[in-house]
């Protein structure tokens, strides 16, 4: 998300800094926000420049109606959302502004309010984005633990897209700085740790290269901190971690990451070594099955209704859901340790157009729900 700031001639670019300082930090940490500070000396530098396409314009002082006039002019603002608290007549010159905008034909507003409240609306206004569609992830802060593990292929997104469409901010975490924490405490402690210093919403984790590091692993942690509300996946798979994070944000649930690993034509079976502790009535704590050594998670979950979802490609175009009854849990040595039969033949789907190898299992049946966000979305 994009915001303009204007100022006047007669105040700086540091000025405004200074004087917002608190509602600038908010609008970055809340709402992903780049922001923009220009004057009536600048405005022809900063037109030449930017390539932006501006989502709200904060009007920091007085005196800037017709600097607005002039951008307005260009052609370069589509937006007729103004910002202003009121402070150094903001409000005054932003209801100028709103009159000429109503002059020209233009339906404007102005967010106005104390600094919580100004944040609140931004975010509630881009649920709607100029696209029209439902927007649950603006502002999600979604932590990159090291890079996909070697074997996922197809399995990457357009983070750029991932920001410009969606709102999402992708933040980079270099691995030696996990590992160097999991040395003086655990897994567990250490994610969760740094997911608080980075202020993350979800994460995903090459999790394959903290076992050679740290002869430990991370599925346990994973599992609780899904329990806790940050979405949590492994081996860097990011087409997943947004399924999980539509399950999340869309149906209000923890999910299941887990791979297709037995199918008939009546029945297919899912594993994986973590699954959130809730989704289950019972759990055991075992090995890591590829490995042989950390802990990993043995759930067993309820025989009930869930929904199999998998949201994919690079500028995730593409989706699968299906809804199924859980019929047996299960345990083999030859599989992930949480593994779960439901009564559902997918060879078809799988065998012929998968969107990849793991897929995203949530209590419940919420096609419905997913489907219409597919529809408001274009997604295939």
């Amino acid at each position: 998300m994009n915001i303009l700031i204007i100022r006047s001639s007669f105040q700086s670019d540091d000025f405004v800094r200074t004087e917002y300082a608190e509602l600038l930090d908010l609008l970055r940490n809340k709402c992903n926000a780049e922001i923009t500070i220009i004057g009536d000396e600048n405005v022809g530098t900063w037109h030449a420049a930017s390539q932006q396409n501006i989502d709200f314009v904060m009007v920091a002082t007085g005196g800037v109606e017709n600097m607005f006039k002039r951008i307005w002019s260009t052609g370069m603002l589509k937006t007729t959302t103004l910002i202003a608290d009121g402070r150094n007549n903001s409000l005054a010159a932003s209801l100028e502004i709103l009159s000429y905008l109503s002059e020209k034909g233009e339906t404007g507003r102005i967010i106005h309010g104390t600094n919580d409240e100004i944040v609140k609306e931004i975010v509630d206004n881009m649920i709607v984005t100029r696209h029209g569609t439902s927007m649950p992830f603006i502002g999600t802060r979604i932590g990159l633990f090291g890079q996909p593990s070697d074997w996922l292929i197809a399995s990457g997104v357009d983070y750029d897209y991932l920001r410009e469409y969606y709102g999402i901010q992708t933040i980079n975490i270099d691995l030696q700085r996990l590992i160097d924490e999991i040395k003086v405490s655990d897994p567990y402690v250490a994610i969760k740790k740094i997911c608080q210093e980075e202020r993350l919403d979800a994460m995903t984790i090459r999790c394959f290269d903290i076992i050679k590091a740290c002869n430990t692993t991370s599925c346990l942690a994973l599992a609780k901190l899904n329990d806790e509300g940050v979405v949590a996946g492994c081996e860097g798979d990011m087409q997943t971690l947004m399924t999980m994070l539509l399950a999340r944000k869309l149906c209000n649930e923890p999910a299941f990451m887990a791979n297709p690993s037995i199918l008939t034509d009546k029945t297919t079976m899912f594993a994986h070594c973590t699954v959130p502790l809730s989704m289950c009535y019972r759990t055991t704590m075992r090995t890591h099955f590829e490995s042989g050594i950390g802990v990993a998670v043995q759930g067993d979950m309820p025989l009930t209704d869930y929904t199999i979802m998998k949201w994919g490609g690079r500028r995730l175009d593409k989706m699968f859901v299906t809804e199924a009854k859980a019929i047996k849990n299960e345990y083999s040595n030859h599989f992930c340790r949480t593994q779960i039969t439901f009564d559902i033949n997918l060879k078809p789907y799988l065998l012929n157009h998968s969107i990849g190898n793991h897929h995203v299992i949530i209590k419940g049946c919420h096609a419905a729900e997913i489907r219409r966000f597919m529809r408001e979305n274009g997604i295939k």
